[in-house]
């Protein structure tokens, strides 16, 4: 399939800013006009949340002000479109990757009490958004959750320092 037909598919069965953000995707990685994928293809283009990241932080300012959406919006719509499960593989591993590179004993060295239990909490509220995630609850025998526990064991160590 051409990838200017497949555009030209969303542009009339999907809003305006899915479009928009699906053309500013494909236009960085292809040549919109000439490059044919399979229908497979783009759907695994789509739902890999990282590319999300990778080719719409450019695309932010349109994205948030003039419509007021985000990255995860377009996803999940994408996702929609394409009938897959937004809460899938890929998604799982774009936010372990960003939890694991979290260091909750780098929170001791702040000084200021409610910034510090702040950046603490957020830690763990990004760990419950992984382990209450569909796709985590239905691959927990699969799974390597020992960089989630090990983290979860840093972070019960630095409440208990801080007195939280």
């Amino acid at each position: 399939m051409l990838i200017s037909n497949f555009l030209n598919d969303l542009k009339e069965n999907s809003d305006e800013i899915v479009y928009l953000c699906a053309f500013h995707m494909l236009n960085k990685q292809f040549d919109i006009e000439s490059d044919e994928l399979k229908s497979s293809e783009i759907i695994n283009f789509f739902i890999d949340y990282n590319n999300y990241d990778k080719y719409l932080n450019d695309y932010a300012n349109v994205i948030y002000n003039k419509y007021e959406s985000s990255n995860n919006e377009v996803f999940e719509s994408l996702c929609n479109y394409f009938n897959e499960n937004p809460d899938n593989k890929y998604l799982y591993k774009y936010r372990l990757k960003r939890v694991i590179n979290q260091d909750p004993k780098k929170y001791l060295t702040i000084e200021d009490s409610e910034m510090r239990n702040n950046a603490i909490f957020r830690v763990e509220d990004k760990i419950k958004v992984i382990e209450e995630s569909e796709y985590y609850k239905s691959n927990l025998e699969t799974l390597d959750k020992s960089k989630i526990d090990d983290l979860k064991k840093d972070i019960v160590l630095v409440k208990r320092a801080v007195g939280l």
